[in-house]
């Protein structure tokens, strides 16, 4: 009999793949890209930016990339709140989520959020020929909608 498999938090489990590498990575890193790929595309349409398709081409990759990066950034501010707010040996043996968890993963998910806003509209879409406006739009899109809500989710 095969022991049942949780998986909590599929999107994002940051520090779970830290400690345990396993084939989720697989998983992981299409559905990461997908998701970007919908949303930048459809803030492209709901903007009306003309060249969708080659402008996706040009920047979803870097997207992508800084969207791991905010993401790893947002989760390795979890991962020191934990350490240095919880260092009891009591919080590491209980069992379920303490509502306080909210108010460590909420300054990771900010953080995410920010980075994710700042690295598109600073490197991604900098050199491209949007107009400001369109930079700032596509760059919030992406912030509010790829920052990584998940990790609110209990492993």
């Amino acid at each position: 009999m095969r022991p049942s498999i949780r998986l909590y938090n599929v999107l994002f489990p940051l520090w779970f793949f830290w400690l345990y590498p396993t084939e989720l990575w697989l998983l992981l890193l299409p559905a990461n890209f997908l998701i970007d790929s919908f949303v930048l595309y459809v803030a492209m349409k709901w903007r009306h930016i003309e060249n969708r398709t080659y402008r996706w081409k040009s920047s979803i990759f870097r997207v992508w990339a800084f969207g791991f990066l905010s993401d790893f950034c947002g989760a390795a501010l979890i991962l020191f709140l934990h350490f240095a707010f919880w260092p009891a040996p009591w919080f590491w043996d209980t069992l379920g989520y303490h509502p306080a968890e909210t108010l460590l993963v909420l300054p990771g998910v900010a953080l995410a959020g920010y980075l994710i806003y700042f690295f598109n509209r600073r490197y991604t879409f900098s050199s491209s020929d949007l107009s400001p406006a369109d930079i700032r739009w596509l760059s919030l899109a992406l912030a509010v909608f790829t920052a990584p809500y998940a990790m609110f989710i209990p492993l």
